[in-house]
């Protein structure tokens, strides 16, 4: 259970009384370097985590304490590796608390009662609903060959590796169209959490859009410092090397995956996310964010992402779904149909011409109609009586003087009608190629921008951390201190 929460306005409180105590080197440590990480704790109310914490700890046995300050010195520590004022290690934050009182007055300790550093790691692993496993004990061996198949190269520049199982997307689809789940889901409580203090009061304060939202998705890969042969524990000299004797993985959960950007083989994991963009303030929101393993596809996890999304945000309406070409399959856009969201994909070059398309209507790689001269046809509309799409000579009202053809004696041409039932990929809600749809596709970029404040802003490369539910708790507080930079910059604004 836990012992003692201390509510919002204790915390304001506390923090009022330990000023009063500082000198003035102090109160002037607290109004300048300081003062960003301590507004953006003032708007962290730490009371709607209370439902979604209580959940985690038995009404037995020894009751926890300190919870709400380990929560927000997890805050302060990744607002301060942002702005390059503390080293990104766990271990140093903790230690460094012990000497600083005007740190732990900030995330509302004394200094007689900071919680330990296995408080923390305590305070994480509740959060991490899996079965309990022993493959991070360090007693336990594996063989050598643990997790270093490595997936098949790709044979184009900046394609993404094969999915292993390559009727899987369907079979998940199938699953959620026909209204089951998805099993495995050990993030939910932190994405309840997630939700619950960063996303929510965001929607409430008007950084985010719970109607007609444009959601972006991204994987992105994550480097573990771990190494992927293992070491031995405890070898003989005298014996000779044996390459077959077991041995221990500080991060077996991890494995080999393809890094399109870098064009190379790394031993990681892939943090996915789905987001959006405030336009008014320029800023970009993450939305949902989960780890999985470094060989999956991004099309698998777009699909796992999009159920959990639907699961625990259900205050949230996509009207928009922008995404690259790993998700251009046709199970992906038949759930984006069955659930009213506009689909807005990258094509992928591979999948080329359907056959469901005429012969006789040539098209360009996009599905846009190609004229007899080789031109691009212009969007002229749609026709409700027929439910098709119109495409018309790319001059318009000067067809007849500056087109060599006479493929029509028209004002405006020969005009082209697609049927959107041809090809799910190609005949899109908004046509493709048209200025409104580029306008809604640029806001991709967004989950590209979150991906690199994750991974260099807030440094989560550098932290020396392994296991799974490590990485996905520690990428969750980011993701709350995003938010409250851009709430931050909200206030700003309007001030």
């Amino acid at each position: 259970m836990i012992k003692q929460w201390q509510t919002m306005k204790e915390y304001q409180c506390f923090l009022h009384n330990c000023k009063i105590t500082f000198d003035s080197s102090e109160r002037a440590r607290l109004h300048s370097e300081l003062w960003m990480p301590w507004q953006k704790l003032r708007l962290f109310d730490m009371d709607k985590a209370f439902d979604v914490l209580s959940a985690s700890y038995s009404n037995t046995g020894r009751p926890a304490s300190n919870q709400p300050q380990i929560l927000r010195s997890f805050i302060l520590f990744f607002l301060l590796i942002s702005m390059g004022l503390t080293p990104p290690s766990l271990t140093l934050w903790v230690s460094r608390l012990k000497h600083d009182r005007v740190l732990a007055a900030l995330i509302g300790c004394p200094l007689s009662s900071l919680p330990p550093l296995g408080s923390y790691y305590d305070f994480m692993n509740r959060l991490w609903k899996a079965p309990k496993s022993d493959l991070y004990s360090r007693k336990k061996l594996l063989p050598p060959s643990w997790n270093a198949k490595r997936p098949a190269k790709p044979k184009g520049k900046g394609q993404k590796a094969q999915e292993i199982k390559p009727k899987i997307t369907e079979v998940l689809v199938n699953r959620l169209l026909n209204g089951k789940i998805i099993h495995f889901n050990f993030e939910a409580t932190l994405q309840q959490l997630f939700y619950s203090v960063a996303v929510l009061p965001s929607v409430q304060c008007g950084l985010i859009s719970s109607e007609n939202l444009t959601v972006s998705g991204d994987g992105t890969a994550v480097h573990t410092h771990a190494n992927p042969r293992g070491h031995r524990l405890n070898p003989d000299p005298d014996k000779p090397y044996n390459p077959d004797v077991p041995r221990h993985f500080s991060d077996p959960d991890a494995s080999w995956g393809w890094d399109s950007d870098m064009e190379k083989y790394y031993y990681g994991y892939t943090l996915f996310q789905l987001s959006c963009h405030n336009h008014s303030l320029h800023v970009d929101i993450p939305l949902l964010l989960r780890f999985t393993s470094a060989k999956r596809h991004d099309s698998v996890s777009f699909l796992v992402a999009f159920h959990e999304f639907e699961k625990h945000m259900p205050d949230l309406h996509i009207s928009n779904m922008c995404l690259d070409s790993a998700m251009d399959n046709y199970p992906t856009y038949n759930l984006l149909k069955d659930r009213h969201i506009h689909a807005f994909i990258d094509l992928n070059a591979k999948c080329g011409r359907p056959k469901s398309i005429p012969d006789n209507i040539h098209i360009d790689k996009d599905g846009t109609p190609i004229c007899q001269q080789g031109e691009r046809m212009a969007p002229n509309g749609y026709d409700k009586a027929c439910g098709c799409l119109l495409w018309r000579c790319p001059y318009g009202k000067n067809h007849c003087s500056k087109c060599e053809h006479t493929c029509s004696n028209a004002k405006y041409g020969r005009v082209i009608k697609t049927k959107p039932e041809w090809d799910i990929r190609l005949y899109t809600d908004v046509p493709r190629g048209t200025d409104a749809y580029k306008k809604i596709y640029n806001r991709r970029t967004a989950t590209e921008r979150i991906n690199n404040r994750i991974l260099n802003d807030y440094n989560l490369h550098q932290l020396m951390i392994h296991q799974k539910e490590h990485y996905s708790f520690m990428t969750t507080m980011i993701g709350i201190c995003i938010h409250l930079d851009a709430r931050y910059k909200q206030i700003q604004a309007t001030s």
